[in-house]
């Protein structure tokens, strides 16, 4: 196979889910960054992880080796370094305001770069900032400006998103990938990307609201002038609705899924107590045996569920700033969005307008990776062809090798 290094303007994203492993390698067209084509896709099942937290090398490392390597067999040649997902140990983010005062006659960019430095005042044990995203600029009174540089003022503030991610989840996800000789360009947590991907730019602008529902984690994030604001996870998702048709119903894990899929919803009607589905279930001699439900007791399993998740996230957001509760969009995706009747079940409960959210901003996509499943994956692609390598990546790396090298020492010292 050809190497990335002939082709210029190549991207390669990996989505590491806990029922998932899936890599899309695009390209971007030379003569129209807006067109990004997809090149190759690759997916296998997940294993060695469980709540988005490493479990066991060699098996996730495996699993991410095989996806990526349908997806060069796809493009026709392999990859050197990927964009990657990150949801496990509980992506935080915090608003942070700075307010500096204006010594000269206008604003100056010295200003501007000392108003957006880090505060070290809001470091959090055990995690690591991930990014930074400026909200707003405000000068005098709170007026809000686009480009506070050159205006008077006697003040300048600045509102910013921090995203803090936790060392270790990093760190092991990190070690899994370079165990499949790949380098990470940069990290991102899920909603951020399942935003851009789902989302129009006036949405993003205007402030909405995405919902991953993934198999473990379903994540939240707000957005608002076209930036994510808030963002929070819960650790539940498609896979508790699978256990709880499993023992709903004493059937295997695997029927539940097929079973969830093919005629799973969350909205009944009168005729859903006449049809049957057939369904195989475990006998009390621990024997397959046929069976046949009516497709109202399938609901009655899955609903309370759905609910449960929405309810928890309703709780959430309610103690969010009250002027993101004017938000009244919000958009599903992930799998389990994919479940009829679900955008109706959360128009009742959140009041706002809501659609499922399928991927958007690809050409070439494979038909199988059209559909809310793959949100996460397409959003990174789309990210990352607009940002630049992470530079807190080579601060982590140099934190790390440097207690290797203070541990090794510290061996050939005393031993």
């Amino acid at each position: 196979m050809k190497s990335t290094k002939s082709n210029k303007n190549i991207h390669a994203a990996l989505d590491i889910g806990n029922s998932k492993i899936s890599c899309m390698i695009a390209q971007g067209a030379s003569n129209n960054s807006v067109q990004i084509k997809v090149l190759g896709f690759g997916q296998h099942v997940s294993m060695g992880l469980t709540q988005g937290k490493v479990t066991d090398l060699s098996k996730l490392s495996e699993a991410i080796a095989k996806a990526v390597e349908h997806a060069e067999r796809m493009a026709g040649f392999p990859i050197e370094n990927i964009n990657c997902s990150i949801n496990g140990g509980k992506p935080i983010t915090k608003v942070s305001k700075n307010t500096v005062t204006i010594k000269s006659s206008e604003i100056l960019n010295e200003d501007l770069n000392k108003v957006v430095k880090y505060d070290k005042n809001l470091n959090l044990e055990n995690y690591l900032l991930l990014n930074r995203n400026v909200i707003r600029f405000l000068i005098d009174n709170n007026f809000e400006v686009e480009n506070p540089v050159g205006l008077k003022s006697k003040s300048l503030s600045v509102e910013m998103n921090n995203i803090f991610v936790n060392k270790d989840v990093i760190s092991n996800i990190t070690k899994t990938i370079e165990l499949c000789h790949l380098s990470v360009k940069n990290f991102f947590i899920t909603p951020e990307v399942s935003g851009i991907a789902t989302m129009i730019r006036e949405e993003r602008e205007n402030g909405a609201i995405v919902i991953d529902i993934g198999a473990n984690i379903t994540s939240i994030g707000i957005y608002l002038k076209n930036k994510l604001i808030f963002s929070d996870s819960i650790p539940i998702g498609g896979i508790h609705v699978t256990s709880d048709i499993v023992k709903g119903l004493g059937t295997e894990s695997n029927e539940a899924e097929k079973i969830k899929i093919m005629h799973g919803s969350v909205e009944s009607n009168e005729l859903d107590n006449f049809e049957k589905i057939d369904i195989t279930i475990i006998s009390e001699s621990g024997e397959l045996i046929p069976h046949k439900i009516p497709r109202s007791m399938l609901t009655a399993i899955i609903k309370p569920r759905v609910e449960e998740i929405f309810e928890i996230i309703h709780q959430r957001l309610k103690k969010v700033d009250p002027e993101i509760t004017y938000i009244n969009r919000l958009i599903l995706t992930g799998g389990t969005s994919n479940l009829p009747g679900i955008s109706n079940l959360a128009k009742k409960l959140f009041e706002c307008n809501v659609r499922i959210g399928k991927p958007l901003g690809l050409i070439g996509v494979p038909d199988i990776a059209q559909s809310p499943t793959f949100s996460c994956l397409s959003g990174l692609i789309l990210k990352s062809f607009q940002e630049k390598p992470n530079s807190f990546l080579k601060t982590f790396k140099t934190e790390f090798n440097s207690k290797l090298h203070e541990i090794k020492s510290w061996f050939q010292e005393n031993l």
